[in-house]
Order: C-alpha cells, then structure tokens, then sequence
C-alpha cells in the first residue's frame, strides 16, 4: 500500500488528494495541516467583509475515508528526503510525530507579505490587519463595525475587492498604491483606467505612485503617505503575499526566485517529492520562462497532476497564463497572459485590438458597456495577452480568449471565432470579434 503525505489542505493539496484517490484507490493518504478546521475560501472573503455572504459559507470539509488520516491542528517542522519522513508537531499537545512517506506533495501555500512601514507588523491586529484566514477576516469584520475611516494599501484583485467590502459597509476609504495604476500586474493603464474611475464614482479615493511610509500612533491614528497625513482608524495591507518554502530549502528542495521549483509532472528535485500551489514557481505557457502564478485556479489543475503522479499516474502540467476574473463593485474585470507591459519585457513587438461595445443589443432591457483588450505579437499575429471590463459578461470572454492563447491562435483566427447570438445574451457581432478585427488591420497595416 503506497503511503502519500500531502502538507497542506488547500487550493493544491485539496484536489491533490481526491487525484490519489482515483488513481490508486488503495494508497494511504495522511494530510498535515495546521489549522483547526478542514479548509476555506479565500478568495470569498472580501465578500464575506461585505455580508453578500458569510465566514461559515466559506468553510468547507474534505469527504471521509478510511484510507485518509487528517490531521487537522499539525504542523510539518522538518523533511527528511533520505529517510522518507516528515517532522510533524501536534500544536495542541507538542508531541512531535515522524511520519513516513513513500511520496509526498508539499502544499504549504504562502504567507502576506507585511511591507517595512514603520507602526506595521508591531500593530497587526491592533488597527492594522491583513486578509490571510478565517479568523484574519473576522477581525477585520469586527474592528470595520465600529470604524469610520479605512485605508487599504495595495491595488491589486484583492485590496481592490477589500476597499469595495469597507466602502459598502459605510467607512470613508482610501488605497494607496506605490504603482502608477490599479491591477498593474494584469491590466494596461487605459483598461485600468475604467476600474479606477468606477471606484471613484462610489466615493473611493485612490492615491498611485505612493508608498505608506509609517503607520502612527496604537491604536492607529493616521497613516504618513509622502508628506500627506492621512487620518484613518485602520489599515488593510493587500501587499500580495510570499511562497512559504524555508522547510522545503532545508530540506535541499531547489527553489528558485519566487518558490519550489517544479517540472511538469509536479516534481521536484527529488524524486518523489512534488510541490503545488502558492508556495511554488511555474512557467509561462507563452515563453515557457518561470513565472509566479498564485492563482487557486492554477492551484488546483497542479493538485490534480501531482497526486495523480504521485500515486503511480502520469499527468502533466503546461504552465500558467494568469487567467483571472474578479467582481470589483459592480464591474466584472478578467485578465489571462501578457498585458504590453509584460509582453514587452519578454520581447515581444506588440500591438493590440481594443473594442468597446454593449453585450448584448442596445434595444434590449439591462444591456451593458464592456470592453475588450487584445494584445498580439506583431510578427505572428499570436494572441499573446486579453483583458476585458464591464459590468456583465467580462468572465466568458476572458475565459475564451485563455483558450485561444493555450491553443496558439492567432488574431485572424480569433476575429472568425464563431460567438454565440442571442438578443437577450449576447451580440451579433461580439465585441470579442470586434477587438480582433481591429487589431487584424493594425497588423495589415503594419505589412
């Protein structure tokens, strides 16, 4: 009987788990995780801050069998891949357990990432909080209920989706963002452009090229932005997070710029040994170059792979594109591959196709503004990067551009993609097709 020990149930180690299952029905599967509870949504809880849902909604348990140990309030200490073991500590009674293992898949996520303010770390909790956990959410759920002012540093998915959560439960708010633009990693300036200007509208300021230099006073009273002070009864960092991978480094495990590396069965270094999830690098099916891709989407199709490699199997993983859809207000906003600026900075000579459109006809009652970016090599014609924003339909047409740049199509094939029609869904001529056309002549143009 093959024994398999994953370290961490999440996004990677969850779907990892069931893979082992059908794989090899038979395995022992032991699971090391050291919260309390089995596992969560974290993604769902700035939705949770703003009461579209609750905590307990977000909670979740892995199905029972007899073959799979969990061992919920554990935490793995050390890995010995000469002996096939894992150090694992019971957090409730100290006990430290040795656990065999004849294949193991390292899930042990990431950790948000505190920037070096001065008042920071020291009052985590006590005004200033980051969104990681359960219990993290709920402490910001209760300090927000009794405050009136927020400031949330960050302008990424999730500072973005937190500062809506706040507004909504009526705290005057402010994000601060060190970058030019809101969503610098996924979107273009003028596609971020309509995100900031929505945000805007619903009374949320928004200060870029800032960096928070100190957070004063405990409880907080105002944080120093430049020269600014900004009055505020609490702070949120968004400052994106990093890979947890000391055990893994420790152990010999190699590990490159943002986390474990990996190969396209999962694996690392040694063999055996697999990594998934936040706490690993992957690569950029574009360029095939490593990339970080903490995504829980990208998390879950590496489970799958490894714990079906793990348990005897053979699955492979192509890399990630980045493909993402988030609600920021009323506005759906999706990102997949290279926006220019990452396009140009693997080489790439790009122009892009922009449209911008209604998704379903302008006649019909609830017909919404939404706007499509397509960037492509201006050599190729290779559909390299999308981003779309509107209000309602952005997520299906992110979704199928992520298809045309898996598959490697061009611009020409994807302005004659057939899209489905019907007035009360959709155009007839989508304002998918539409960017593409436009930037087919830009490309002809160009010859």
């Amino acid at each position: 009987m093959a024994k398999i020990v994953i370290i961490g149930i999440g996004s990677g180690g969850f779907p990892a788990s069931l893979a082992i299952r059908r794989t090899d029905p038979g395995a022992s599967i032991t699971i090391i995780e050291k919260r309390s509870y089995d596992m969560f949504s974290p993604c769902g809880m700035p939705f949770a801050i703003e009461g579209i849902v609750t905590l307990d909604d977000l909670r979740f348990s892995l199905p029972e069998d007899k073959q799979t140990t969990k061992l919920l309030s554990h935490e793995a200490q050390a890995i010995n891949p000469a002996e096939k073991n894992v150090l694992v500590k019971n957090l409730k009674t100290g006990e430290p357990i040795t656990i065999p293992y004849d294949s193991l898949i390292i899930a042990s996520g990431a950790q948000p990432f505190i920037p070096p303010v001065k008042g920071a770390r020291e009052n985590i909790d006590k005004g200033v909080f980051v969104l990681h956990d359960i219990e993290s959410a709920q402490r910001i759920i209760e300090y927000a209920g009794q405050a009136k002012k927020a400031v949330v540093v960050g302008a990424g998915p999730i500072g973005l989706e937190i500062a809506v959560a706040l507004k909504e439960k009526g705290l005057e708010v402010a994000v601060v963002e060190m970058l030019s633009y809101a969503l610098p990693r996924a979107l273009d300036k003028d596609m971020a452009k309509i995100v900031e200007q929505s945000l805007e509208g619903r009374g949320i300021k928004l200060l870029f090229n800032k960096t928070v230099n100190s957070i004063n006073g405990s409880p907080i009273e105002s944080v120093t932005v430049g020269e600014e002070v900004i009055k505020t009864d609490m702070a949120v960092l968004a400052s994106g997070v990093r890979a947890n991978i000391d055990m893994a480094k420790n152990a010999g495990i190699e590990v490159g710029k943002w986390g474990i590396k990996t190969n396209s069965k999962m694996e690392t270094n040694i063999k055996g040994i697999y990594a998934v999830g936040d706490c690993i690098e992957t690569v950029s099916p574009i360029n095939h170059r490593p990339t970080v891709m903490q995504l829980s989407s990208a998390a879950y199709r590496q489970g799958i792979v490894a714990g079906t490699n793990a348990a005897g199997g053979y699955d492979t993983y192509e890399g990630a594109l980045g493909t993402f859809v988030s609600l920021i207000g009323s506005l759906e906003v999706g990102a997949t591959g290279f926006n220019e600026f990452f396009a140009e900075s693997a080489g790439y000579e790009v122009i892009s196709g922009k449209a911008r459109g209604k998704n379903k006809p302008e006649y019909y009652p609830g017909s919404k503004d939404i706007t499509v970016k397509i960037i492509v090599d201006a050599k190729t014609g290779r559909v390299l990067g999308g981003q779309v924003v509107g209000e309602e339909g952005a997520g299906s047409r992110i979704n199928v551009l992520s298809l045309a740049i898996k598959s490697g199509m061009d611009v020409y094939s994807l302005s004659q993609t057939e899209m489905a029609y019907c007035p009360m869904l959709a155009e007839s001529y989508d304002v998918l097709n539409k960017a593409a056309d436009f930037a087919v002549r830009k490309l002809e143009k160009g010859r």
